[in-house]
């Protein structure tokens, strides 16, 4: 009788065990070169990504895996005072999606385990490189202006022009400080990048903050 009665909490122990999810975690390193006409200036933020994967779904709700991300946006000062920002945006995946073929045929949980071990970079095009903005005056946040990465020139004028973007997994230090050093307002701004203005749902900067620029 005794046996039969310590069933139940074995089997939910058991039960509870298999709801745990697998815990992954790396650093990833994002870097711009931007070339100028007085040469190539660049810029790098590592941020941490941490991963909770539940095999077969969440229990009650299905929910397959959760990310958090902890870091900051690449600060370039492409010339004197004007400063290019590559935003963190959905950062969790990106190094997938950028080397998808070393993943082929692996299913998420599998790929989730190998991210850590990668050792080669991988260079970012098209839709995959981060949104990128700047600020017509970097002391004033209504200012922002989203910057087209196949034309640099548009927005810091002649002979500016995206060189490469890369993102690796890398073992250095998150990167701190080098927004709010820029951004002397970043703290203390209590409403959305660009102030209070009336931005369409599916623009480019639609729901633009502070979290674009600082994570954790």
């Amino acid at each position: 009788m005794k046996r039969l009665l310590l069933l139940p909490p074995l089997l939910l122990g058991l039960a509870v065990y298999s709801c745990l999810p697998a815990r992954h975690s790396w650093h990833q390193k994002l870097s711009l070169v931007v070339d100028t006409p007085q040469g190539e200036v660049s810029g790098s933020s590592v941020v941490e990504v941490r991963v909770g994967f539940y095999e077969g779904g969440q229990f009650m709700t299905g929910t397959e895996v959760v990310y958090d991300l902890t870091g900051e946006a690449v600060v370039v000062e492409v010339l004197p005072g004007r400063y290019l920002f590559a935003l963190l945006g959905n950062g969790e995946e990106l190094f997938f999606y950028a080397a998808k073929d070393r993943f082929k045929g692996l299913t998420r949980g599998e790929w989730l385990r190998l991210i850590p071990d990668q050792t080669e970079p991988v260079t970012l095009t098209g839709d995959l490189v981060p949104m990128l903005v700047t600020f017509a005056d970097i002391e004033d946040p209504k200012t922002v202006q989203l910057v087209d990465p196949a034309d640099l020139a548009a927005s810091f004028g002649p002979g500016v022009e995206l060189n490469t973007v890369t993102l690796e997994v890398t073992d250095e230090p998150l990167t701190e400080g080098r927004v709010e050093a820029v951004l002397g307002w970043w703290r203390s701004l209590a409403v959305p990048i660009g102030g209070e203005v009336d931005r369409r749902y599916g623009e480019p900067l639609y729901g633009l903050g502070k979290w674009d620029f600082v994570k954790g």
